[in-house]
């Protein structure tokens, strides 16, 4: 079997409850304490489906967190739904309509309030779509090109709002012709043909942000020895493609956007499976990016997918990395200082004898208010569920309570919103953001305002409809939900 790169997107298909958990773990303030998992639990993905990639999210809407696999073998994605006691059911796999499927990403593409599934399919240069249904379990997958008499081979993916109509898009990673692909949303549900624009190699991950802070959607890609920006245009489309380097980094296959140091600026972080390292690259003023600072995964980790979150319940943001080579998920803790620590592993519970392990998802399983660490197992053909047995208290309860003292109006929303902070929650700094149905970063804040000060969010020029408003001070926080009209 061939290796290729993870899809990767946003890390943010789970449910908009979910946002409470990233909140609750985000916004403490206490001494770093180190993370804790415990031995992985494996539930197998069918007999030869190679698992390359995992996403959580509630595919059926009973309030349990379900497990999305894409499998390279056959072509094929599978669903793992969450029992009520704990523990997930046995597999469920549907086709997606091509071979050596790669990329993932879990949204609602057609707007019917189910969730979806989209996946690259390398062999047969196309993307699958599979529209959730109403009773549960997905439809027959609608397949769209990504490029015509060429071995666009797409890898990774991400699904986002790309044009500012509303509608989801898809991104697609074509190693094969060195180009972001992007097919647009239709209002029937379906996507235009593919329009392409060009990268500065050939790129094995994708991601969508607003990396220069002007309210549009950019293109993030990762290539041998470099990353690469695509601005977003007022008129539509996309620039020339800014490449940063790497530093000589090989197979930089995984990919994440998020802001890892809290200065309201997006950081792009990426792993080099060759040199056995994780490296970021700070955002800076106007969307350019510092040189890169690599961190070591450890010897022959040879580490691929990599998400970012807080395991430790310490406020600061972590890495997390599946380690090919050495079959453990990776930990690597935010520092108060800046930068990253010492990498600690966790066995995945995968037995394929190394090289094996290629996916990586962190969201709450069991419902305790940790994160919890979901692997692919390539070689095994398994996942593997590491539960957070750490020993910080999740700050759900206090995350309730200070929603309840903080004061939004209007809302709905037309123009713009203010939000009123509590004179309680004293002068710490605040980071406060707005996101949309897709989980975009649409407006974003970080100040030090005195006690009691208010915010205010302008709203011009965004869809209409439902958005997460999160914002985070000192030991708050709190995710609520704003409606622009």
């Amino acid at each position: 079997m061939p290796h290729f790169s993870p899809s990767t997107h946003l890390r943010r298909t789970y449910s908009l409850a979910t946002l409470g958990l990233l909140l609750a773990t985000a916004g403490r303030a206490q001494a770093q304490t180190p993370a804790s998992f415990a031995p992985a639990s494996t539930y197998p993905t069918g007999l030869n489906t190679f698992p390359y990639n995992v996403a959580v999210a509630d595919m059926n809407g009973d309030g349990r967190p379900d497990i999305v696999t894409v499998n390279s073998g056959g072509g094929s994605v599978g669903v793992l739904l969450g029992r009520a006691g704990g523990g997930f059911f046995p597999i469920n796999t549907y086709l997606t309509g091509g071979d050596l499927s790669a990329g993932l990403a879990v949204a609602d593409v057609n707007s019917d309030g189910r969730l979806d599934i989209v996946a690259t399919n390398r062999l047969t240069n196309n993307v699958g779509v599979l529209l959730g249904l109403a009773g549960g379990g997905l439809a027959l997958a609608s397949t769209y090109l990504t490029g015509i008499n060429a071995s666009t081979s797409p890898n990774g993916l991400a699904v986002a709002d790309v044009n500012g109509d509303g509608r989801p898009d898809i991104v697609a990673a074509n190693t094969g012709n060195g180009s972001a692909g992007v097919l647009l949303g239709l209002a029937s549900g379906s996507f235009a043909p593919f329009s392409f624009h060009l990268t500065s190699a050939y790129p094995k991950s994708v991601a969508v942000a607003d990396m220069d802070g002007d309210g549009r959607a950019d293109i993030v890609t990762n290539h041998d020895g470099s990353v690469g920006i695509l601005l977003g245009l007022a008129g539509g489309g996309f620039g020339p493609v800014s490449p940063y380097p790497t530093i000589g980094t090989t197979r930089p296959n995984g990919l994440a956007v998020a802001d890892v140091n809290g200065d309201g600026r997006p950081d792009i972080v990426t792993t080099s499976t060759d040199r056995n390292t994780v490296g970021v690259l700070l955002g800076q003023a106007g969307g350019s990016l510092a040189p890169i600072r690599t961190y070591s995964t450890g010897p022959g980790s040879s580490p691929d997918g990599v998400a970012v979150a807080d395991v430790n319940g310490d406020g600061l943001l972590d890495l997390v990395t599946a380690n090919a080579g050495t079959e453990t998920a990776g930990i690597l803790l935010g520092q108060t200082a800046g930068g990253f620590a010492a990498v600690s592993t966790y066995a995945a519970g995968t037995t394929g004898g190394g090289l094996t392990l290629y996916g990586v998802s962190v969201a709450d399983i069991n419902g305790d208010g940790r994160p919890d660490i979901v692997t692919a197992n390539f070689g095994s053909s398994t996942v593997g569920v590491l539960l957070n047995t750490g020993t910080f208290t999740p700050l759900a309860a206090a995350s309730a309570t200070a929603a309840a003292e903080v004061t939004l109006f209007p809302n709905p929303a037309r123009d713009g919103f203010t939000v009123q902070l509590p004179a309680a929650w004293g002068a710490a700094p605040v980071r406060a953001e707005l996101l949309n149905a897709l989980g975009q970063v649409v407006r974003a804040q970080a100040t030090a305002p005195p006690v009691g000060a208010s915010l205010a969010f302008a709203t011009a020029g965004l869809a209409p409809g439902v958005y997460v408003l999160r914002v985070q001070a000192g030991g708050h926080a709190l995710a609520r939900r704003v409606v622009v009209e």
